[in-house]
C-alpha cells in the first residue's frame, strides 16, 4: 500500500464521519398557563391542590415532570415541555388540565406561582 492511498483513505473516513447526523437539539420551555385555582381539601391539617389549565404545545411537544418547590409562604410549580428545535409539527394543541397536590398548610396567606401566573390563597 502506498502512503498516498493511506492518506486518501484517512481523509475519506474523516469526511464521512463529519457528515454523520447529530442528535437533534431540544428546546425546553414553560407551557402556556390559562388558569390556576387552589382547591382546599376538608382535612386536618388542611391540604391544598392546584387546578391548572393550559396548553402544552404542538404535536412535537412532550410534557416534562412538574417541579414543585416551597419557600416560606410561596409555592412554585414549574410546568415545562420539550420539543425538537427544528421540527416541523402538527399544529394541534395539546391541552393541559391537571390537579396537582401542594401539601399541607397551616393557617396563613400564601402565593402560588405556576410558570407566569400567580394566585394568592388563604388557609383559615
Amino acid at each position: 500500500m502506498s502512503v498516498r492511498f493511506l492518506i486518501a483513505c484517512c481523509l475519506l473516513a474523516s469526511v464521512a464521519c463529519s457528515n454523520q447526523p447529530t442528535a437533534p437539539s431540544v428546546v425546553v420551555t414553560p407551557i402556556q398557563i390559562d388558569s390556576v385555582d387552589v382547591l382546599l381539601l376538608e382535612s386536618f391539617p388542611v391540604r391544598a391542590m392546584a387546578h391548572v389549565e393550559g396548553v402544552v404545545g404542538d404535536g412535537c411537544s412532550t410534557l416534562l415532570p412538574v417541579e414543585t418547590s416551597r419557600s416560606g409562604n410561596v409555592v412554585t410549580l414549574s410546568i415545562l415541555r420539550e420539543r425538537p428545535a427544528e421540527a416541523v409539527c402538527t399544529l394541534i394543541a395539546q391541552l393541559y388540565d391537571e390537579r396537582i397536590p401542594l401539601g399541607e398548610f397551616p393557617s396563613g396567606e400564601y402565593l402560588l406561582r405556576v410558570n407566569d401566573k400567580e394566585t394568592p390563597f388563604t388557609v383559615d
